[in-house]
């Protein structure tokens, strides 16, 4: 028993070390990011940019496993209704952008496996084929945003680079999330959907707000 208790330890901090220094890189560019440091955010994992055709997923903690999800025309039709219900103003096309990303984690997670990953992944879960930490959910919502934005499909925003917050030394727990901009105002908002189960609408919010979180 304390023996196990002991590996659970272990596993537990050698995981907060591995989180903490994938976040650390992104405390430079969560402000003044562009969609070119979102697709360097996707080179840094070794996935490719998506297309209309396909898309890399990650799952498995820090991208250990990579699924290429194939698209077709009616994935592409089904994106381009629900972004359609944004295009009357930059608070709408936030509501349908965390549509699009609800839509996709539920068009995914029966080829990867994640319908059922826990929210709020942490290292009980780490290197499972059926979860996804943060930073898998900030690769696959940026790869995502990057493929409605090469479709023009945003009419209001643009795809930034994902902002990190928490680095153990301020007492959180490292954390990551895709971020779009408004492009009249720069306002900058999360699209977060690590916290809630598969599916379901992830937090969208101001990153300010976000930043300050826990």
């Amino acid at each position: 028993m304390v023996e196990a208790g002991w590996s659970r330890q272990v596993k537990r901090f050698a995981w907060l070390m591995a989180a903490a220094l994938c976040a650390l890189p992104q405390f430079y560019i969560n402000a003044y990011a562009s969609s070119g440091e979102a697709r360097r955010y996707l080179s840094r994992y070794e996935v490719i940019p998506p297309t209309a055709s396909r898309v890399v997923v990650c799952h498995g903690f820090g991208c250990k496993f990579k699924t290429v999800v194939g698209l077709n025309g009616g994935d592409i039709q089904t994106l381009r209704r629900i972004l359609a219900k944004g295009a009357r103003s930059a608070q709408a096309e936030v509501s349908a952008v965390a549509d699009a990303v609800s839509w996709f984690e539920r068009r995914i997670g029966a080829i990867t496996g994640t319908n059922r990953r826990t929210p709020r992944a942490g290292p009980d879960q780490s290197g499972l084929r059926s979860e996804a930490d943060c930073i898998d959910e900030s690769v696959n919502t940026t790869a995502l945003l990057i493929l409605i934005s090469d479709l023009r499909l945003l009419r209001h925003h643009e795809v930034d680079g994902p902002a990190s917050r928490g680095y153990l030394v301020d007492f959180r727990y490292p954390h990551a999330t895709a971020v779009i901009r408004d492009v009249q105002t720069g306002a900058l908002w999360a699209i977060d959907p690590w916290t809630k189960s598969n599916g379901q609408r992830p937090d969208t919010l101001p990153l300010e707000r976000w930043m300050r979180g826990s």
